[in-house]
């Protein structure tokens, strides 16, 4: 990263963490590392792709409520690099096919963990088992990140039960709202769907290479905005709330989810993932592969697969399959 962008980055942090407040040039000069008679040069550009930095007499900047517009460096600024936490590294595009296309073929160049790339629109979303992701432009959260935990491919599958708990997190931290989570990768709000996760994984003989985490959230939907096969099965957070909220704090808000969840304790992201489960300790019936399965769902194990009760009384492990609540 250049150190310009690292320095805008860092102005841009300085402001959003005091949004609404007037900020002193030279405090906004002595974090970023630049001259205060270089701000006004330095922050136009942002300006003028639609950030309301106002610039007062009185030698305060002031960042405003800005609309549904983002940015890289806004990105980083929000998430700077800290100890013992991964640098983020976003690239956001107007359009692509699929991010997940993306972050693989980065993966497999051996980019390091932590580049994300987000778009405003997919043409060819996909989510799990071939279907399609509804990604109308500037509607949704569309982004997949790049991860190269540690660990065996037998325990590949705690990725899912973490992402699906950071997505949880950052609901709640920017509307207010905790949806709960449809095993294995959807959270749902009000009996809708309002999110989901696709994570694809290449192995490095019995360990995990890297994982792509694929997540998808109706932000800024209208119900008009969904085609009518989904139109009364799936939500956003619009018309959950009414509000229009920016795709830019969901990522910073998402990205922080994934800083305190990775590292932790399975055992603790486990117990978090129990508390927003929506059919934990349900019967529900399981379609995978082999057949139907029916019992209750009992938890987790430790290599995140769903501990399944069945009507035989034997307690199976699944590790993919479509739920639903009998």
């Amino acid at each position: 990263m250049s150190s310009d962008r690292q320095q805008d980055g860092a102005l841009l942090g300085a402001l959003f963490a005091a949004r609404g407040q007037l900020v002193s040039r030279q405090e906004l000069a002595r974090v970023a590392g630049v001259r205060a008679e270089d701000l006004e040069r330095r922050l136009s550009p942002y300006v003028e792709a639609g950030y309301p930095i106002e610039f007062h007499p009185q030698g305060g900047i002031i960042l405003q409520e800005p609309p549904d517009v983002w940015c890289a460096e806004e990105i980083e600024g929000r998430c700077p690099a800290r100890e013992n936490l991964r640098v983020w590294t976003p690239v956001l595009l107007a359009e692509t096919p699929s991010t997940n296309d993306v972050a693989r073929e980065q993966g497999r160049r051996g980019v390091r963990e932590g580049f994300l790339v987000a778009a405003s629109r997919q043409t060819r979303g996909r989510g799990r088992l071939g279907r399609n992701w509804e990604s109308p432009a500037d509607r949704g959260l569309y982004v997949s990140i790049l991860l190269r935990p540690d660990l065996p491919m037998a325990e590949a599958g705690r990725l899912t039960i973490l992402s699906s708990v950071a997505m949880v997190d950052a609901v709640e931290a920017v509307a207010g709202l905790r949806p709960q989570i449809k095993w294995p990768n959807d959270l749902v709000l009000g009996g809708r769907k309002l999110a989901g996760l696709l994570i694809e994984t290449e192995p490095a003989g019995s360990r995990l290479g890297f994982a792509v985490v694929g997540i998808g959230i109706n932000v800024r939907h209208a119900a008009d905005d969904f085609s009518p096969e989904v139109r009364e099965l799936a939500t956003s957070l619009y018309l959950a709330t009414g509000e229009l909220y920016r795709r830019a704090d969901l990522l910073v808000a998402l990205l922080h989810g994934f800083e305190r969840r990775l590292g932790r304790p399975f055992a603790e992201v486990r117990e978090a993932w129990a508390a927003s489960s929506l059919t934990l300790g349900q019967r529900v019936t399981l379609t995978t592969t082999h057949g139907r399965k029916h019992g209750q769902a009992l938890g987790l194990d430790e290599s995140g697969a769903l501990l399944l009760r069945t009507d035989s009384g034997e307690v199976e492990a699944v590790t993919a399959g479509d739920m639903q609540a009998v």
